[in-house]
């Protein structure tokens, strides 16, 4: 029997907003109104070195379960032929844009871009235009979008290059109601909140003598005389079990209203419940576990995202929150979890991103300038995950797999098993884990540990991070250790290694359409005589932009013949971190353009944005050489991006040996210490000079391993560790 999964992420994938109003996706307001909330939450931190905003401005809006798109995607995934060698070429299909749907809009032709696009969530023209200024290179402008001419388009761009509405396909009502109907198939139950009333309200008497309650419905009442607020969300799912509530018509024109209306606080409370909301799309969160997850759909009889919202929820009342969590979780399979500010604040922005995630990437941070180390942020971190793990035994049954993932949820799995002493629970760290002599510096090493531990698996990305938890736990905690895992008092943990990977089949049926055709001719031709070099990376520390640069100057500088022909276009994704670095890196962009451009030709294109994911793809197919110079990292699935594109170029790849995808990749990269400058110089110059036949060998190696370490393939593995290692650890 397929099992149900609950995905539990810090943020969950979709998110509210009341703010919106009638507004529909086109206007555009959603997406200010939102930034403007995200500012004003985590603004009292007054730290520059703390995120500025707890989600992107960058998001979709969808008033209906089907977005703007009401064609649904399929939810099977393809087969790839692992060992074929020569692929036929895919045809491009110039009836369909870059994102499946119909070419219908002017800004969807590639010869518009120079156009302000006012469909859509589109941007300011003028912001957009001032952004592209730092970027510009100097060639002239013509009617088709060169690197220096792209239009900044919210709708397909959004923070990681998401795919648009129509192909994320866990929001295709379609596929939620054949989920439905295939659960009910297998267990007789309704939608999922029946299902949750069921469970949290079996002890009621009477249901419909609970629906017979005074104005202001059960809930209400329950706020009113202090009730216990799960009951009041109990009743809540009962008065409507489709999350909606009750709309009560306002008074119309002409009405004649009460001099003196009595308000009281079940009204009130009412009143809000009922306040209209858009669902957005979150893009926040951990997308490529989102596109890995929704390209194994087959793999479960249903699943069910749980995570935070990213916006405030503090002052909310009982019944909106009720209203939320129902609609989300009967239309998008979505169950909020809610966090106060204070304790996000602590959790986020400090434990996880002041403690855990600058030591897991070898970067011990100090007293003075960080805060993870303070008690508050612990003690915010742990209550954070209390609320998770409250929120997940509300929905839990017999026979869930509960996948927890990432750093910001370690202490999780040992509270669930504290609650759920027989369920299957895995957890999955999406970044590198680092050496005992680093970890063990740490002041709540203890706690992390044991927190993971209490999985009945945990998976890792390589090898090398799985040897180092096991020696790591062996060391703290004095636990018994071997290559399969961890054995603890209760039982034995699997620790594993995972190769993330992305799913094959939706990345290249994007790279086939017609417009990503036609920009890659555009961009073949603008830099016919030279060479195009690729990067796509967030601008913080562990990325090392600033190392590339170097190197490439080093390059340029030990090869003045290559230096008026080659351009390197590297696109930095906006952080709010490390406005520091971004002043070092623009000095070493302008000391490189000063130095080896002119008039005519520019060296390096700096973009300090994503940019639509249609002429990202061009980029990668028109590329000579990517370049990823990462100081640590996880599986980097750009450079997967890179090999699905040059299916017909061919060309090499220049990968950081401290990246997890380079030992998957075995060989077929050109591997670099990005501290050492000359060595990139070197590999930048073995990639521009190499022949064709290792171009095609090396490409060879690359492909095959893309295609086997697919997201399908993840899923599939690590669910099925999870079972097989819950169910031996019950007969022991």
């Amino acid at each position: 029997m397929e099992p149900r999964v609950l995905v539990v992420s810090l943020f969950a994938p979709y998110s509210v907003n009341f703010d919106a109003g009638p507004k529909t996706p086109s206007s555009g307001g959603g997406a200010s109104s939102v930034h403007e909330r995200q500012i004003g939450r985590s603004g009292s931190t007054g730290r520059s070195a703390v995120w500025n905003g707890r989600r992107s401005s960058m998001h979709r809006t969808h008033t209906t379960p089907l977005g703007r798109h009401a064609e649904p995607h399929s939810r099977r995934r393809s087969t790839f032929s692992i060992n074929a060698v020569k692929l036929a070429p895919i045809s491009r299909d110039s009836s369909k844009t870059s994102d499946g749907g119909n070419a219908t809009s002017p800004c969807d032709k590639p010869g518009a871009y120079l156009t302000p696009c006012n469909e859509g969530d589109g941007a300011d023209p003028a912001e957009a235009s001032n952004e592209g200024v730092a970027a510009a290179d100097t060639s002239r402008i013509t009617d088709k979008p060169g690197p220096s001419q792209l239009a900044y388009s919210i709708e397909e761009a959004a923070g990681a290059h998401t795919p648009s509405p129509n192909t994320l396909d866990f929001t295709r009502k379609l596929n939620i109601d054949q989920m439905r109907e295939k659960q009910e198939r297998k267990t007789g139950a309704g939608k999922h909140g029946r299902m949750l009333h069921n469970k949290l309200t079996k002890a009621e008497p009477d249901a419909a003598e609970a629906r017979q309650t005074p104005p202001g419905g059960w809930y209400g009442s329950a706020l009113a005389t202090g009730a216990d607020s799960t009951l009041a969300r109990n009743i809540a799912a009962a008065v409507d079990d489709d999350g909606s509530g009750d709309m009560t018509p306002g008074p119309q024109i002409g009405t004649q209203l009460p001099k003196e209306p009595q308000t009281t606080l079940t009204d009130a409370a009412t009143a809000e419940a009922d306040d209209p909301f858009t669902v957005e799309h979150l893009n926040v969160g951990n997308i490529g576990l989102f596109n890995a997850v929704n390209a194994s759909l087959d793999l479960f009889a249903e699943r069910v995202w749980i995570g935070e919202l990213g916006i405030t929820t503090e002052g909310w009342s009982e019944e909106r929150k009720t209203a939320v969590s129902n609609r989300l979780l009967d239309e998008f399979e979505t169950l909020p979890v809610f966090v106060s500010d204070t304790e996000f604040e602590g959790h986020y922005s400090r434990f996880s991103k002041q403690l855990i995630w600058p030591a897991f990437h070898y970067i011990m941070p100090e007293m003075p300038q960080w805060h993870g180390w303070e008690k508050s942020a612990y003690e915010a971190a742990l209550a954070t995950c209390e609320r998770f793990a409250d929120r997940i035994v509300d929905i839990y049954r017999d026979g869930d797999i509960i996948w927890v993932n990432d750093y910001h949820l370690m202490l999780l799995p040992k509270l669930i098993r504290q609650r759920l002493p027989g369920a299957k629970i895995g957890f999955f760290l999406h970044i590198p884990f680092p050496s005992s002599e680093i970890f063990r510096c740490l002041h709540v090493r203890k706690e992390l540990l044991e927190g993971m531990l209490g999985a009945d698996v945990v998976g890792l990305q390589t090898f090398s991070y799985k040897r180092h938890l096991i020696q790591t736990a062996k060391r703290v905690l004095g636990v018994t250790g071997s290559p399969s895992g961890l054995t603890l008092d209760r039982g034995h943990v699997v620790v594993g290694q995972y190769a993330m990977g992305l799913d094959p089949v939706g990345v290249e049926g994007k790279w086939s359409n017609a417009t990503v055709g036609e920009l890659i001719e555009f961009l073949n031709e603008k830099y016919s005589g030279k060479y195009l070099l690729v990067g796509r990376d967030k601008l913080d520390h562990v990325k090392g932009v600033r190392q590339k640069l170097l190197g490439y100057e080093c390059f340029l500088e030990a090869n003045p013949e290559f230096a008026g022909k080659t351009v390197l276009t590297q696109i930095a994704l906006t952080t709010a971190e490390h406005n520091e670095l971004q002043v070092q890196v623009m000095d070493v962009v302008n000391r490189i353009n000063s130095k080896f451009g002119n008039i005519e030709h520019q060296p390096v294109v700096f973009f300090h944005k994503d940019i639509p994911y249609s002429q990202y793809l061009a980029l990668l197919s028109a590329a000579d050489a990517m370049v990823i110079t990462s100081l640590r990292d996880g599986m980097n699935l750009t450079s997967h991006e890179y090999v699905i594109c040059q299916r017909e170029k061919k060309s090499p790849l220049v990968l950081s040996e401290f990246v997890g995808t380079y030992g998957s990749f075995n060989g077929g990269a050109l591997g670099v210490n990005p501290m050492d400058t000359r060595a990139i110089a070197q590999a930048i110059k073995d990639a521009l000079v190499m022949s064709d036949e290792e171009k095609l060998a090396r490409w060879n190696l690359l492909h095959r391993q893309v295609l086997t370490n697919s997201a399908s393939s993840f899923v599939s593995s690590f669910i099925s560790d999870i079972e097989s290692a819950h169910a031996e650890a019950e007969r022991h």
